[in-house]
Formats: structure tokens, C-alpha cells, sequence
């Protein structure tokens, strides 16, 4: 892993020298060794995705006849692998799995319109709170940006005509009183997750906060 001037982790094959430019290298399929130098670390990544992709799909994929789902393969474990809390990477994944996937993961990257994408989050209306169909847009945008970046669409097709439609009324949350929060420490007794359960009642943790329980 490479690190900057001040000590902090780049990601592998990234690094910082000391007039200040990132540095960006790899050795190619052909054991050729490839790098280049930036000024700015973002730049310095999308380099360094671009031409791995390149890389290693040269033969396999081209970017006239790539799916969606090998683009979002690549993108998820390269391109967002050290840009995004793990939480946040499997957020993605889920929720392509679930609401991406079926609809649009076997078309060609270059067929994608704003009317299949439009077609995703109207088919979420019903089911899914509009936090969560906004959620789906996010990554659908995100993905299909870094694929124009790339150079393998020529333009984004989430457009600003793709919006949110209106999801399920998010269930009305309840707040346990305090005689509540101690029945449930009652029965809970007996598991042995007690002290988790304790903890949290106390805390107030949410799923998504970084914590490790033991027993």
C-alpha cells in the first residue's frame, strides 16, 4: 500500500513523492511496467483504474459490447475499493443485486437509456421508502459516470429528466419508554447477547456505527 507525505494509505500501486506529485503504477499483462505522475490524487486513481480495466479486459471485453454487469463488477472492486467505507461498498452491492441486476445487468453499458434507468426506480415505487429509490439513483449515477470518465459510454444516461418517484410512506418510528427498555432487559436476561443488548439500549448505536460486540 502506498502512502502520501504525511503517512496516510493511497491504495496499492498509488504513492506520493516528495516535490508532491502522486504516483500511479502497475506492471501490464505483458510484464511491462506502466506509470505516470499527477498533481491531484483523484486524478491519480482514475489513471490507475482506467488502465488496469484497460488491462485486463483488453481481449475479453470491449467497450462496444461490455454489460453492465461486468462494468459494475469492475467498478465496485477497483474503482470504489479505496474510495468508499466497506459499509458503503456493500450498500452498493445490495443494492444492485436487488433492484439493478435483474433489469438492466445483461444489456450492453452502450444500449442504457434514461427510460431503463427511469424504469428501475418507478418499479421501487411501490415497495421501497424514497430514501432508499434516491439511494439506487445515487449509484446508477455514480456508476455510469465513472464509465463515461472511462471512456465506455459517451454519455451519462441518468439525466436530470431520471427522478425519484414517490416511495412507501417510511413506517412511523416508536420510541421504547423506559419501563419498556426494562422488560425487554428482563426476558433478554437469559440470551447471550445480554450485554450487546444492553449496550445499545444505552448507547443509542445504529446499524452502520463502527463497533465490535463480544461476549
Amino acid at each position: 500500500m502506498g502512502k502520501d507525505l504525511k503517512g496516510k494509505e493511497l491504495g496499492v500501486g498509488i504513492s506520493q513523492r516528495k516535490d508532491g506529485l502522486y504516483t500511479a503504477r502497475f506492471t501490464d499483462r505483458l510484464g511491462k511496467r506502466r506509470q505516470q505522475y499527477f498533481k491531484k490524487l483523484q486524478e491519480c486513481r482514475n489513471w490507475l483504474a482506467n488502465a488496469q480495466f484497460q488491462n485486463k479486459h483488453r481481449g475479453i471485453y470491449a467497450a462496444s459490447n461490455m454489460t453492465v454487469n461486468a462494468w459494475f463488477d469492475y467498478w465496485i472492486n477497483e474503482i470504489k475499493r479505496n474510495n468508499v467505507r466497506e459499509s458503503t461498498k456493500a450498500l452498493y452491492e445490495n443494492r444492485y443485486k436487488i433492484n439493478i441486476e435483474e433489469q438492466i445487468g445483461n444489456m450492453v453499458i452502450a444500449d442504457i437509456k434514461p427510460l431503463h434507468c427511469q424504469n428501475i426506480l418507478n418499479k421501487m415505487a411501490d415497495t421501497y421508502s424514497n430514501n432508499t429509490i434516491k439511494k439506487v439513483r445515487t449509484i446508477l449515477y455514480s456508476l455510469f459516470a465513472d464509465a463515461e470518465e472511462n471512456g465506455l459510454i459517451s454519455k451519462n444516461p441518468v439525466t436530470k429528466s431520471v427522478k425519484c418517484t414517490s416511495g412507501k410512506k417510511p413506517k412511523e418510528k416508536k420510541v421504547l419508554s423506559v419501563d419498556e427498555h426494562k422488560a425487554f432487559l428482563k426476558v433478554a436476561k437469559e440470551s447471550s447477547y445480554y450485554n450487546q443488548y444492553s449496550f445499545i439500549l444505552q448507547t443509542g448505536l445504529r446499524i452502520g456505527d463502527n463497533m465490535v460486540l463480544v461476549n
